[in-house]
């Protein structure tokens, strides 16, 4: 017997999950259940947050079988294969044997009509996707490029003070911020990484108390998109990505932030037509102006706004929150360790983007995330994985899926109606993460626990959420809340109704099911699942799995 969880640590509650392979009882016969846990949805909602039910789940390594019974031939079940790893090959070959029950149904095919691709579906948002996607491969390899140079300047250099001001805060002027020691109304920034135009010239617009927005001279934007912009990011993007991933200081006994590159006290949004000027973007940040080194950089902490974007404010507001993780990602797992004098780490591309579409959620604005379930990842999960290298839609949404799901059993956080959030232990999860030593999977097995197990877990709430099956927490997401600021609902749910990015409401039903009545051989990729329905049988029933690669299970799961 190999038991995985031990003494987690779950909103605040030491419990203990034990997740058993091997030698254990054949569960579904009414023993106990695979899944030991005793985790904290985090959801309330009537959700049992107790010890899990038995006979619902059973979770076996590959080569082993497992019996279930159709007592009164009514019965179904999912049979689950999946593969753990993050290192194996695209694609995973395993045998499915189901022996004994009589012949049952004949056919294997799709238990649903998959819903339209979103490329026939919405061609506009597809292709939007498709250059959004161009854009943050380029800002990712920006971020390497970032990572290879020296962060911050060498002793005696400039860190030496100058006369004037130390903070925007200490510039009388509401179009003024700090500069090189100097109130000023507009700033010189730097845009050859991505412009054909060397620089333009920023003017300050407005500025607040955690940000400024500055506009290029060049384009045209309202006050009143100005102010949306800065107000929406002020009250409900800032104080919630930091509340969930933190901005420690610089360093220890000090007033700058992590994030505050410059020193000047604010985030400078920066509006200009140059941001889409080689690739179309409603925004990014660019991880090159945090270098010392680097010729382009504007040593700077910015985030880049298209100026042509700003006619759709959900979008910009929803950039901004993606982008703004990827700052306080890189500003606390790299800027901070290498200012004082550690080694840092640029976080795994999987967990990085993930966290980025969870900023979006937890934001209110999560939109494109119910869009990517429904139209990418539920109608081919099995091509998609969690700890993906590769940067696809699918594989997006395969990392929040994750990722939420262990934020919400670590507790989650309530959001509060000035915009910040109050954690309960969600946040905590998340903010563990930025160990700067840690990437990807070593960081959840550091912040969570076993990454491996927790994933065993994530694929039976996967199999089990929202049909009704049980209550327990550990098997279901917790139902979307209130967004107390501008209203909707955050959450994220494998079947049920919530609205995508076009304001309609979608029903999900969850991974693409496939009928199962005897011998199939298939493939799933690396870190990821397939399903299949198994019905119409008689009697005991044996289910097997069979493959070559290591750190691959499979879960069989009573649904009725």
């Amino acid at each position: 017997m190999r038991n995985f969880w031990t003494n987690m640590h779950i909103a605040g509650a030491a419990v203990v999950l034990a997740l058993t392979f091997g030698g254990c009882d054949e569960l579904l016969g009414g023993g106990t259940d695979g899944f030991g846990s005793n985790l904290d949805g985090g959801g309330g909602g009537g959700a049992d947050k107790g010890a899990p039910p038995t006979g619902i789940v059973t979770t076996k390594t590959a080569g082993q079988t497992v019996e279930v019974d159709f007592a009164t031939g009514s019965e179904r079940f999912l049979v689950v294969p999946y593969s753990v790893s993050s290192t194996a090959a695209d694609a995973i070959d395993f045998d499915i044997t189901v022996t004994g029950g009589g012949t049952g149904t004949t056919s294997h095919k799709l238990r649903w009509r998959p819903p339209v691709p979103l490329k026939v579906r919405n061609p506009k948002l597809w292709l939007r996707w498709q250059q959004r996607l161009a854009v943050e491969r380029w800002t990712r390899q920006q971020a390497v490029i970032a990572a290879g140079t020296r962060l911050v300047p060498l002793p005696g250099g400039m860190n030496q003070p100058l006369a004037g001001c130390t903070t925007s805060a200490s510039c009388a002027k509401a179009d003024q911020v700090c500069h090189n020691k100097t109130c000023v109304s507009s700033v010189t920034v730097n845009v050859a990484e991505f412009s054909s135009v060397g620089t333009i010239n920023a003017k300050v617009r407005k500025k607040g108390k955690m940000a400024a927005v500055l506009v290029d001279a060049s384009d045209t934007v309202s006050a009143s998109t100005v102010s949306a912009i800065l107000d929406k990011f002020e009250k409900v993007i800032y104080p919630r990505d930091v509340g969930l991933f933190g901005n420690p200081k610089l360093s220890s006994g000090g007033a700058t932030l992590s994030t505050d590159r410059n020193a000047d006290g604010l985030v400078w949004i920066v509006i200009s037509k140059q941001v889409s000027a080689k690739k179309p973007a409603v925004g990014f940040f660019n991880a090159v102006d945090f270098s010392e080194t680097k010729k382009n950089s504007n040593k700077a902490d910015i985030l880049y706004v298209d100026a042509k974007s700003t006619s759709k404010l959900t979008d910009v507001h929803t950039i901004l929150a993606h982008e703004f993780q990827h700052l306080l990602n890189f500003a606390v797992k790299k800027y901070r360790p290498e200012k004082n004098g550690q080694t840092g780490s640029l976080e795994a591309l999987w967990l990085d983007e993930g966290l980025s579409h969870l900023a979006e959620g937890a934001c209110g604005f999560g939109g494109e995330n119910v869009t990517l379930l429904n139209q990418e990842l539920f109608t081919a999960m099995e091509d998609y994985s969690v700890f993906f290298k590769d940067d696809e839609k699918g594989n997006r949404a395969m990392a929040l899926l994750y990722l939420w799901y262990l934020f919400e059993q670590k507790g989650g956080v309530k959001y509060n109606s000035d915009g910040s959030i109050s954690d309960s232990g969600g946040a905590a999860f998340l903010k563990a993460l930025r160990d700067p030593g840690k990437q990807g999977t070593a960081a959840i097995d550091a912040a969570y626990g076993n990454h491996k197990s927790a994933f065993d877990a994530w694929i039976a709430a996967m199999a089990l959420d929202g049909r009704g099956v049980t209550s327990f927490a550990g098997y279901n997401y917790g139902p979307a809340k209130s967004d107390p600021v501008q209203g909707g609902t955050i959450g994220l749910r494998v079947r049920g109704t919530l609205k995508d990015n076009t304001g309609a409401s979608v029903t999900l039903k969850g991974p693409l099911e496939e009928d199962l009545t005897g011998a199939t051989n298939d493939s799933v990729a690396n870190a990821s699942a397939r399903f299949y329905l198994l019905k119409g049988k008689s009697g005991k029933v044996k289910v097997k799995v069979t493959t070559a690669e290591k750190d691959f299970r499979y879960a069989v799961v009573k649904l009725k």
